[in-house]
């Protein structure tokens, strides 16, 4: 009989879940707003990064974006104005943005460096570890191109911190958390969108920012179109969550511009 209750705890206990370092973070976010699901292509007029905290592994994170990694260019100058006629235009359309960006967005900007190597093989399962909170609401904020309005997205949090006793530098120059969806047997990069990404600004070479050993990154990730549910993980670099479930529209799969799978 004792031996059967060993055996059961056992059991109770595997059941559980493993404690991550991202149970002790509380993210803070007014919980009123009134939150959307992003929808398909929605984001080829969104600006913002779906980063918002960088840093130590805090008890309390407040969530607020990450405006840009590389500074957006400024506008091409209108017809007969001279450079300084275009300063006070930016920095009057700066200003009146300021106070409403200020509640979604962060005003700090990330240090960036370049090097020759290639970073992508240092970013692995042994340096960076991801936990996947799918089950979470927090609110995704993005900048209308168009109007200016702030749009608010159903969105899930993804932890992400440097295990290994270096500092790891991290690629700008291509996606971050990307999401990976079991299909024919295969876990299928799969975008809320299939319009063509083109990169116009003139980037250095291999730009990078650092984490250092034990820090964190928070990046959040949109819910998607609810259908059927999958296996699926999110992959950062060559670093890779567990699997967990989601639920997708079979329509997002089916519209992929081109299919890359997880090597």
């Amino acid at each position: 009989m004792n031996k059967f209750l060993f055996v059961l705890a056992l059991m109770l206990m595997s059941c559980k879940e493993e404690k991550s370092f991202a149970d002790d973070i509380v993210l803070s976010f007014p919980t009123d707003e009134e939150l959307t699901i992003q929808k398909f292509n929605e984001d080829g007029n969104e600006a913002g990064t779906n980063l918002f905290y960088k840093g130590s592994d805090s008890g309390k994170v407040e969530i607020k974006y990450f405006k840009n990694i590389i500074p957006e260019p400024p506008p091409p100058p209108g017809i007969d104005e001279n450079e300084n006629k275009l300063s006070d235009r930016i920095n009057t359309f700066r200003d009146s943005l300021k106070n409403v960006q200020s509640l979604y967005f962060r005003n700090e900007e990330i240090e960036i460096f370049e090097t020759k190597e290639d970073l992508y093989d240092s970013i692995n399962n042994e340096t960076a570890q991801i936990i996947v909170k799918e089950k979470d609401t927090i609110p995704l904020y993005k900048r209308d191109y168009g109007t200016d309005k702030i749009k608010k997205h159903k969105a899930f949090p993804v932890f992400i911190k440097n295990i290994s006793t270096k500092t790891l530098r991290i690629p700008i120059d291509g996606p971050a958390v990307a999401l990976y969806v079991s299909n024919n047997s295969q876990f299928q990069f799969i975008r809320n969108s299939n319009y063509t990404i083109m990169n116009c600004l003139e980037l250095p070479e291999n730009p990078y920012f650092e984490l250092k050993p034990n820090e964190i990154l928070i990046y959040s990730f949109p819910h998607l179109k609810k259908g059927t549910k999958r296996k699926s993980k999110i992959v950062f670099f060559k670093a890779s969550s567990k699997e967990f479930d989601i639920s997708i529209d079979e329509q997002i799969i089916k519209n992929q511009r081109s299919i890359h799978h997880q090597r």
